[in-house]
């Protein structure tokens, strides 16, 4: 069985993924078949991930309107959720644990910005 330090870092990873992936998505200027083309430029290599990169290839061969992505998406956000459901750690807290920097240059390479969330102040 894997140490909880394993299965927290690969929680967090999958979540990098789907953040990234889900950047990519709401760039309104990368087309599906530019798709490969920006993630040549992750951090998290996702372009070398054979995976992500055959599925990406076949889905637009196949004519799909998102590339795929919409798929790879929904899967790296499942498998976030059931890492951090494993150590029974909430994935809000995974995502808080990381850091911010490493998060907005994810995003930025699908050239994106984090959204902020202001916290209201409570009275």
């Amino acid at each position: 069985m894997l140490e909880e330090q394993e299965i927290r870092e690969r929680a967090e990873y999958c979540y990098l993924v789907f953040m990234q992936l889900s950047c990519l998505r709401d760039n309104m200027h990368a087309t599906p078949e530019r798709y490969l083309d920006y993630l040549k430029g992750s951090t998290l290599r996702l372009a070398e991930d054979d995976f992500i990169r055959s599925l990406v290839e076949e889905e637009l061969r196949m004519g799909s309107h998102d590339g795929g992505l919409g798929y790879l998406i929904t899967l790296f956000e499942g498998f976030a959720h059931a890492y951090s459901e494993v150590i029974q750690i909430p994935l809000e807290e995974i995502r808080n644990g990381l850091p911010l920097g490493l998060r907005d240059k994810l995003a930025s390479e699908m050239d994106r910005k984090l959204r902020k969330i202001r916290k209201k102040a409570r009275s």
